[in-house]
């Protein structure tokens, strides 16, 4: 059972891993996912909620782990935990995904099969984030046992650092040519958003104050307007892009919706499976494309809607199944089943 202080958190990861899932069945670009036009309603609705997708969800992930930081007389239990949490579903997730897409017919995007060992070492489709989680957690780790975090004003000083970070892998500060070894550049792009989520918690009279509620909604709703001028004119604002404000939306955008206290039962209830959603959500999407194509449905509607709710729904399915055995609940999900 969710506690009530926590309810509105487990609301968000439900909104959170929804916009995840139906930003996947369309596809960031016209290339993948729906491959709809650049002109069509569904990139324009991807575009809409670009910047709280992935940033709430880490935000998310830094508030939970505020409440049961690591300490230096648990970090080697801590390691193991987001091994097994993070780094199992990673191999054996993302090498049967690896290979479904390889075999099966009408999916995107497909390695060469001798490639396979690439995904355990670079970035690889939706998995990318679990080994960048991954760093940002041995990063974060290392903070709280240095004692880095432990007051506001170093809480700032990192935050700083991690937005410059976020910038310099976004802008190619970083140069494109250096190999993205075990996702470390989209660790850069995770850390100020973890660093939101953790701040939230620990500093909470001062990071969630009348005045920064106001700052919160001000960022929201400037984000909005600028990311609408942006899609519609983007001739006419590319400082949005040039000097990726989406970093300062995202931040702000997750604090004010955190701060929000939403509270829905079925978000709720999504939000226990939406690990495993994001886990296995993959399929679903590539899934409910083949499966109407394969019977002559091509309207993009339907599309969207079968496809968003095989992505959704069938991971449930997957867990509970996993969940009967140790060693699929282990590799296939990254948790131990409850005795």
């Amino acid at each position: 059972m969710i506690k009530q202080k926590s309810c509105h958190i487990e609301t968000l990861r439900g909104i959170a891993i929804l916009l995840v899932v139906l930003g996947h069945v369309i596809g960031s670009t016209s290339e993948g996912g729906m491959k709809v036009a650049n002109d069509s309603f569904f990139r324009y609705l991807y575009d809409l909620f670009v910047n709280i997708r992935m940033p709430l969800f880490t935000v998310i992930s830094g508030w939970v782990y505020a409440l049961h930081p690591v300490k230096a007389d648990n970090i080697s239990i801590f390691l193991r935990k987001k091994v097994r949490r993070l780094l199992f579903p990673m191999v054996f997730v993302g090498s049967l995904y690896f290979l479904l897409q390889y075999f099966i017919p009408g999916t995107n995007n497909k390695m060469v099969l001798p490639d396979i060992w690439k995904i355990y070492i670079f970035p690889y489709s939706i998995y990318w984030y679990l080994p960048a989680l991954f760093l940002v957690f041995i990063g974060i780790a290392i903070c709280d046992i240095r004692k880095y975090l432990n007051t506001i004003s170093r809480w700032y000083i990192l935050m700083i650092v991690a937005c410059l970070l976020c910038y310099s892998e976004l802008t190619g500060i970083i140069p494109r040519s250096v190999p993205n070894y075990f996702a470390f550049k989209n660790a850069f792009y995770l850390s100020p958003f973890f660093l939101t989520g953790v701040g939230i918690v620990r500093f909470k009279e001062r990071l969630s104050s009348p005045v920064m509620l106001k700052i919160y909604l001000a960022g929201l709703i400037i984000g909005i307007v600028l990311q609408q001028m942006n899609f519609f004119y983007p001739h006419i604002t590319t400082f949005y892009t040039k000097y990726h404000l989406s970093i300062i939306i995202g931040i702000l955008s997750s604090s004010f919706l955190v701060n929000l206290k939403l509270n829905n039962r079925f978000f709720i209830w999504l939000a226990q499976y939406a690990y495993t959603i994001y886990l296995y959500h993959g399929f679903g999407t590539s899934g409910g494309r083949i499966i109407l194509s394969g019977i002559g449905i091509q309207n993009e509607f339907l599309v969207f809607l079968f496809a968003g709710s095989i992505a959704t729904f069938c991971p449930i399915l997957v867990e509970k199944v996993c969940k009967k055995w140790k060693i699929s609940s282990r590799l296939f999900l990254g948790t131990v089943p409850h005795k």
